[in-house]
């Protein structure tokens, strides 16, 4: 009788408790040692209350539905929209309670202001004791439960065993249930558990706590960069402080942009003159492509910007992509002798001077350094027009700026009608991915008061 297949699930049999054994292992007694603790400083005094005695909140409780989950270069887990204008840091140690009675009271308040798309929350992982070999295998499978973005939800849970049983309700079975309660792919989860990858991040987050100034107790929590006091209300206030403040300097920096309605240029805003930009693009099919020259009314003088139209069909509507080149820089006002050129403020000035109808209600994100055109980095950010005048159309995309062979490029992409983006954005950026810039033949096209006003810079 052929037996092979009963030898086949012996052995997978074995390998799953042999496995077994090493995860429980790790989570428990066999976990390597924590990182020592690190000499202290005093606290701020914001720091000096009294933490909340709030129980854990559960983590079946917690709105997490919908909102992004990643990973900051460093590992650490991050929850919210990468472009928010706040950034908050939560330190919290995982054989803390009063780190347990903080996530219990004030994380809620803090995921509320996320799904706003206010705040992005990222959580530092700790550990104070170094013999607690419990919390840390706690802290280990979270960080391996985020790779599957549900160390929140986890988090969660194991902040509720310690207020509940303290550390011995982190012991290793209690963990391992917890994690089979998720929705997680085990195997994906016990590769990291057997590997370094939740120790470095751990190490990685103490050496970042034996650098903070206020480092001298768990739990911390930091509002761009200032150390906050934990209650909801006074984090909500802290909240609101840095989004007043954040507002008011982009009201300042759109101020200080002329509005088109504000200048009568007794002109034809087109001069007729059809340059095309030194680069080569890749359209898809049914796409055609314009050209033309603006006259516009700058900061300082009247001058002319070349500029491509590039519009075709996409996913769920029309997608436009403009591009404005050979335009001067303008430097942000500021008392350093060493002041740079920037093209997210020159994409932000020509996006109303050229881009947007005057009269829209437009809107923008925080700069962005992670963009591409052509696989070469570029800067820019998403943008808005809503409400605009003669029952013209919202739309909604972002732009992205470059120097390139010492000129400057800007790309807006926005699609019509403004929800087709949900869907056209990747087909833009395919677009954009197969441009290739070629040096400008001599003469440059560039008009004579560009080239007068334009910096050299490295291309």
């Amino acid at each position: 009788m052929y037996h092979a297949p009963v030898v086949l699930n012996d052995v997978r049999l074995l390998l799953k408790l042999i496995l077994a054994i090493v995860l429980t292992c790790i989570l428990a007694a066999c976990a390597s040692p924590a990182p020592t603790d690190s000499p202290t400083q005093p606290a701020l005094p914001s720091l000096t209350a009294e933490p909340p005695t709030a129980t854990a909140q559960p983590a079946s409780s917690l709105a997490l539905d919908g909102l992004p989950q990643t990973v900051s270069p460093f590992g650490f887990p991050q929850i919210g929209y990468e472009n928010a204008p706040i950034s908050v840091g939560m330190f919290l140690a995982f054989d803390d309670p009063d780190s347990a009675a903080v996530f219990a009271q004030s994380f809620p308040t803090l995921i509320e202001r996320a799904h706003g798309g206010e705040i992005l929350i990222t959580t530092v992982p700790l550990l104070n004791n170094a013999g607690a070999a419990d919390a840390r295998g706690a802290a280990r499978a979270a960080l391996c439960a985020g790779e599957q973005n549900e160390f929140y939800a986890y988090a969660g849970q194991v902040f509720e065993w310690l207020s509940q049983f303290g550390i011995e309700g982190l012991a290793g079975s209690r963990l391992i249930e917890g994690i089979n309660s998720l929705a997680l792919n085990r195997g994906a989860w016990d590769e990291c558990m057997i590997s370094g990858r939740p120790d470095a991040v751990l190490e990685e987050a103490a050496r970042l706590w034996e650098n903070l100034t206020y480092n001298d107790a768990t739990p911390v929590i930091t509002v761009n960069e200032v150390s906050s006091p934990f209650d909801p209300e006074s984090l909500n206030f802290t909240i609101d402080r840095q989004l007043a403040e954040f507002n008011a300097n982009l009201d300042t920096l759109l101020e200080a942009t002329p509005e088109v309605t504000e200048i009568i240029v007794p002109i034809d805003p087109l001069t007729g003159d059809r340059v095309q930009p030194p680069l080569l693009i890749g359209l898809p099919e049914g796409w055609a492509t314009g050209y033309e020259t603006l006259l516009l009314q700058d900061l300082d003088a009247i001058r002319t910007v070349p500029f491509a139209v590039y519009t075709g069909p996409v996913t769920g509507g029309t997608g436009t992509i403009i591009l404005l080149w050979a335009f001067p820089n303008v430097i942000a006002a500021t008392d350093s002798p060493n002041a740079q050129t920037d093209l997210w403020l020159d994409g932000l000035r020509l996006l109303r001077l050229a881009v947007v109808e005057a009269g829209c209600n437009i809107g923008t994100d925080l700069r962005d350094e992670s963009l591409t055109i052509g696989g070469l980095a570029a800067v820019g950010t998403t943008f808005a027009a809503v409400d605009c005048p003669d029952n013209l159309p919202d739309i909604r995309g972002w732009f992205a700026g470059l120097r390139q062979y010492g000129l400057n490029y800007v790309f807006y992409m926005f699609t019509d009608p403004i929800d087709a983006m949900d869907t056209a954005q990747d087909e833009l950026q395919a677009i954009l991915d197969t441009v290739q810039f070629i040096a400008p033949p001599s003469p440059s096209p560039t008009p004579p008061i560009v080239q007068e006003m334009t910096t050299e810079a490295t291309p």
